[in-house]
Formats: structure tokens, sequence, C-alpha cells
């Protein structure tokens, strides 16, 4: 993932250049490249997750359709801990206050909070291959499939609670 502080800078127009010379401006500046490149990558998190809804979605009124209701009382519990994780990561408010609001964070430091999101994006693929997996389920390994989903979403979940606490180690005391 490229350094989004550094291309919401690029896109600045010229005002927001000339204004950052104004005494106390450009930390105010810094604050709202933060929140605006910690949006960016969850937004980017999210849609993923909504891709892997969508693709469920699809198999789910599949099965419907073919009248095989057994699965989709389980399935459907798969699909709302998915959209439990979604939005836990779309609105759950991280106590970022403190974060965007430091003085000075260190590059190195950044870098670990976006070490740490490559990670979430490699646990949302982790979801998706066990949603697909479970797509691809016959009637006797489904219920394997299931478990194996819910696990992987279960981790995921996992994950999102634990990066506010990556974002409170960022900020200096």
């Amino acid at each position: 993932m490229s350094d989004l502080r550094k291309r919401i800078t690029e896109d600045e127009g010229s005002l927001q250049k000339l204004m950052s010379y104004i005494p106390g401006f450009a930390g105010y500046r810094e604050r709202q490249i933060r929140r605006k490149a910690d949006q960016m990558v969850r937004e980017y998190l999210v849609g993923m997750l909504d891709d892997i809804r969508e693709d469920m979605d699809e198999f789910l009124n599949r099965w419907a359709r073919e009248e095989d209701l057994a699965k989709l009382d389980d399935l459907d519990r798969v699909r709302r801990r998915l959209g439990e994780s979604r939005d836990k990561l779309r609105f759950t408010d991280y106590g970022y206050t403190g974060w965007f609001d430091a003085a000075k964070i260190q590059q190195s430091e950044l870098n670990s909070l976006y070490d740490y999101d490559l990670g979430l994006r490699e646990q949302i693929v982790q979801v998706g291959g066990a949603i697909q997996s479970l797509a691809e389920a016959s009637n006797e390994n489904v219920a394997e499939r299931i478990s194996e989903a819910l696990a992987q979403i279960d981790y995921l979940a996992e994950a999102i609670e634990k990066r506010g606490e990556v974002t409170a180690r960022l900020i200096p005391e």
C-alpha cells in the first residue's frame, strides 16, 4: 500500500500549500491528512468485504432457488457475522482522536499501522477464500465449510478490534 499521506498531499491545490505557511495550520493540515488516509484505507477494506458479501448473496440465492433450505439458516448466520465485521470496520470509533491530534508521529510508526492494515487485507482475503469454499461445498462437507468460514470471520473481527490498540500505541507520550 503506497503512502496515502503523500498521495493526498500531492493532490493539494495552491491554496492549501499557501496556507501551510500559516503558523499552526500545518499541524491542523497534517491531522486532516491522517484522517483522510485512514478513511481511504477503511473504505477500501470495507469494499472488499462488500464484494465478499455480494458473492455470498449470489450463492445463497442459488441455494434458495434449488430449495436447499437446510443450509440457509447456518449460512445466514455466516452472512450476519460477516456484516457485523464489515460494520465494525466501517463505523467503530477506534479512539483515533489522540492519534489524529498527536503533534508528531514518526514515519516508522505510521508504517506499522499500514503494515497492520495490510494484514487486515490479507485476513479479508482469507475470509473470501473460506466463503468461496463454502459456495462450492457439497451436502457432505457444508457444515465443515461453515465452521471454517465462521472461524475466519472471527479472526478478522479480532484483528479489527486490535487495530484500535495499534493506533493507541502510536500516540506519543
